[in-house]
């Protein structure tokens, strides 16, 4: 797995560091000047404790589970959040925005609005949506036609719809009022 062969490679280069630290202390050092590959036992020792030591917490850092099985992360939930309606009454709606993440990539995403609330099991009208920014899974929406659809008092429903594989699926939801008066 990718995690293995991360951990052999930086295991092996901490080895060679580990080692040229140890000489550079003097820990280890060459027993027989005729052979150099032979080590005084002391620093031997020290250094395969180091190392199993390394190993060890290299090897507890890996994820856990059957390194032959790859793991299966569940999808994200796509997600919506709907700006500009927070005031809730309004005597001309402002400026709508839909700030969109975890979208799948071949997703379709729209806006309706429905008079009333509570209305889950209705129909709504289609209105006007703009993409000014979808990169990846995510992406802001602006609903300018938001202002067309919704021109007579009363209460309203806006939903954020998407479709993809699975079929489709309301997003979020926003409720309103406009009225022609305002009193504070």
């Amino acid at each position: 797995s990718p995690h293995s062969i991360f951990a052999v490679i930086n295991f092996s280069k901490f080895t060679k560091t580990l080692i040229i630290s140890c000489r550079q202390a003097g820990l280890l050092t060459r027993a027989n000047h005729d052979h150099p590959s032979k080590t005084s036992m002391k620093g031997f020792v020290l250094l395969l404790a180091l190392a199993a030591a390394c190993c060890a917490s290299l090897l507890a850092a890996l994820p856990a589970g059957d390194p032959a099985v790859p793991a299966v992360t569940k999808p994200l939930k796509a997600e919506a959040l709907i700006s500009g309606l927070e005031q809730k009454v309004f005597e001309d709606l402002p400026p709508v925005l839909v700030q969109l993440s975890n979208l799948p990539a071949s997703a379709a995403v729209w806006v309706e609005v429905v008079r009333g609330q509570g209305v889950a099991n209705r129909r709504g009208k289609t209105v006007e949506s703009k993409f000014f920014l979808r990169k990846g899974g995510a992406g802001v929406l602006s609903v300018p036609g938001i202002h067309k659809a919704c021109r007579s008092e009363g209460t309203w429903t806006l939903r954020v719809l998407m479709s993809d594989a699975r079929g489709t699926t309301v997003l979020s939801t926003a409720t309103f009022t406009l009225q022609s008066e305002i009193h504070a």
